[in-house]
C-alpha cells in the first residue's frame, strides 16, 4: 500500500492549494495550547495530560464494560505551500484518545480539516487504511482503521471532520505505553501524509492510566 500511496504524496497538498484559494470563513483553532503563529514544533512542557475519563462503566446501549478517556490534542499541521491561505490558523487539527470495550483497546483519531471542501483533496478515510506511528527511537507500528469515514463537512463552520478507529494488539499497547511518538502517517484515499506530533506523551499517558483502572 505504501509504495503506491507515496507516489501521490504531493497530490493532497496540490489539491488543498486549489481548494483554499476559494475557501472562506475558516474557523479559529480550538487547540489553545498551540501557538497558531508559529511553525509546527515540539512543546517542551505541554498541558499536563491527566487521566481524565469520559466514561467508565457499563454502556447502556452496548451492554458491555467501557472505559474511554477524554480526547486531547495530539498534533496540528499546515503545509508551508498553503500557509498564506490559513490566516494564522492550522489546516489540520487532530485529537486522540484511548477507548476500551471489554478486552479490546482502540486508538481513536479525531481529525478536523479547516476547509468544508477538504473531501476533494483528502477523499475518504477508508476501512483498512493504515496509520503509521513512529516512535522517538525510530521504531514504528502500523494500525488498521476498521470503519470507513467519508468525512462530514460543516459549511457553517468551514470544516470537515473524520474519525479513525484503530484496534490495538498487545504489542501495540506495550510499545505505546513505553515510548513517545514523534510522527503519525495517515493513508488517505488520495494519498499518504506524515505529520509531526506535538503532544508526544499523550497516548503513553492514557495507556498507562488505563493499566491502573
Amino acid at each position: 500500500m505504501y509504495n503506491r500511496t507515496m507516489t501521490y504524496k504531493g497530490s493532497i497538498v496540490l489539491c488543498v492549494i486549489g481548494i483554499l484559494s476559494f475557501s472562506q470563513g475558516i474557523t479559529q483553532s480550538s487547540m489553545q495550547w498551540f501557538n497558531p503563529n508559529s511553525k509546527t514544533q515540539y512543546i517542551e512542557d505541554p498541558v499536563p495530560v491527566d487521566c481524565d475519563l469520559k466514561f467508565n462503566g457499563i454502556d447502556s446501549k452496548l451492554g458491555i464494560e467501557v472505559v474511554e478517556f477524554d480526547a486531547k490534542p495530539l498534533l496540528v499541521h499546515t503545509h508551508p505551500q498553503v500557509q498564506k491561505w490559513m490566516k494564522n490558523k492550522y489546516l489540520l487539527e487532530c485529537s486522540a484518545n484511548i477507548y476500551k470495550a471489554e478486552e479490546t483497546t482502540f486508538l481513536l483519531l479525531h481529525l478536523k480539516i479547516n476547509s468544508e471542501n477538504a473531501k476533494h483533496a483528502y477523499g475518504n478515510l477508508e476501512k483498512g487504511s493504515q496509520l503509521k506511528i513512529i516512535f522517538n527511537d525510530g521504531e514504528h507500528i502500523y494500525l488498521d482503521n476498521i470503519e470507513r469515514d467519508r468525512g462530514t463537512a460543516q459549511r457553517s463552520k468551514g470544516t470537515t471532520t473524520y474519525e479513525g478507529i484503530y484496534p490495538l494488539s498487545g504489542y501495540d499497547i506495550k510499545e505505546l505505553g513505553k515510548k513517545s511518538i514523534t510522527t503519525a502517517g495517515i493513508v488517505w484515499e488520495e494519498g499518504y501524509q506524515e505529520y509531526d506530533v506535538q503532544n508526544f506523551e499523550l497516548l503513553k499517558q492514557q495507556i498507562n492510566c488505563l493499566k491502573n483502572i
